[in-house]
């Protein structure tokens, strides 16, 4: 029974895998083509070929015969190596270096969305994202390390934390356990995340109000005087009037929030200034803070601004705005390199 049998077509581009490479040798071995071998595993002729060529050993039977063939360890093994190598550049374009640290320092980009913007504008000097971390890493990029990359080495074991008590019960109807599954899948924009970004202790009790949309990652920063609840009903009031009522009621049509004690009175929540009901609010369980993900990481991108321990009180309404756009309008590598921005007046037009 020839072992052809249950072969998967794989899609062009993919690099072969060791399984492959075992068929190959077992067809190459029975006479097949490179051609007829190409066909079987649904791969280009070209790639058998240069596949075979990479992996020809000479086979010694016995002492007084040899035989040339393919082999699959032989391929799999240079095949590795190759991969290894790669992601080095013999000569850096002078220009790359300067490129680098004026998106990376500066800019405040990662890496993906610098190699992404290099692709898109056509440079000459063009490199991916694993290239940039490997040349950081090198040290051939002056004034960029691993410190100026925000993800990279900054994660710490977390430290245990004391509960506070919930102030009362969520009703049915708004806990999270109950959020219909459109919101949950993402498939439907207008649906938001909201928590508070606080400053040092001892520092002003001045912080920022952040609302995330969960599909497209649109981003509002309010800066309220206080956490209190009355201050974030305040902002949200505020907005309503800015938006009008029926405004609001499209691009807020339901907000997760978690268990603290700004955000617990649901109905004060949700009750529009022009009367009636404004939005529907769900609540996430208790210090499971990944179901409000996508606000959680929004919220550490404006730590690269404001970082931990600072007085927010001393941030401007114009400062806090200018950080509300550069996130609105930063390339996401999870919207295919688009921004919030434009995927957010894209669905909202639909």
């Amino acid at each position: 029974m020839r072992q052809t049998e249950g072969i998967n077509q794989t899609r062009k581009g993919k690099h072969l895998k060791w399984e492959e490479r075992i068929q190959i040798e077992t067809l190459q071995r029975e006479g097949l083509l490179s051609k007829d071998i190409g066909q079987r595993l649904g791969r280009p002729a070209r790639t058998i070929r240069r596949e075979i060529r990479q992996g020809w050993v000479t086979h010694r039977i016995s002492k007084y015969r040899a035989e040339e063939r393919y082999s699959a360890d032989r391929g799999q093994t240079t095949y590795e190596a190759k991969m290894r190598s790669r992601g080095t550049l013999a000569v850096i374009d002078s220009r790359l270096p300067e490129h680098l640290y004026h998106c990376i320092v500066e800019q405040k980009e990662s890496p993906g969305v610098v190699a992404a913007r290099m692709k898109k504008d056509g440079l000459e000097y063009s490199v991916c994202a694993k290239t940039i971390y490997n040349l950081i890493d090198q040290g051939k990029i002056p004034g960029v390390s691993n410190e100026s990359l925000w993800e990279k080495g900054k994660r710490k074991q977390k430290r245990r934390t004391l509960h506070r008590k919930r102030k009362r019960a969520v009703p049915p109807d708004h806990s999270i356990e109950n959020r219909p599954e459109i919101i949950n899948e993402r498939q439907e924009v207008g649906h938001w995340e909201i928590d508070l970004v606080v400053g040092g202790k001892k520092k002003g009790a001045a912080v920022l109000l952040t609302l995330t949309e969960r599909k497209t990652r649109k981003e509002f920063i309010r800066k309220l005087k206080d956490r209190s609840q009355a201050s974030v009903i305040r902002a949200l009031n505020g907005m309503e009037r800015q938006m009008g009522k029926e405004g609001f009621r499209v691009i807020f049509k339901s907000i997760t929030a978690d268990n603290g004690s700004e955000f617990l009175d649901c109905e004060a929540f949700e009750k529009s200034v022009f009367g009636g009901k404004r939005t529907h609010v769900y609540y996430a369980h208790p210090y499971s803070s990944w179901e409000r993900g996508s606000n959680e990481n929004a919220n550490r991108i404006i730590r690269r601004f404001i970082p931990k321990g600072c007085d927010i009180s001393k941030f401007t309404k114009k400062q806090i705005q200018a950080i509300e756009d550069w996130m609105n309008n930063y390339p996401r590598k999870i919207l295919d390199f688009e921004t919030a921005e434009e995927r957010f007046i894209k669905e909202i037009a639909v």
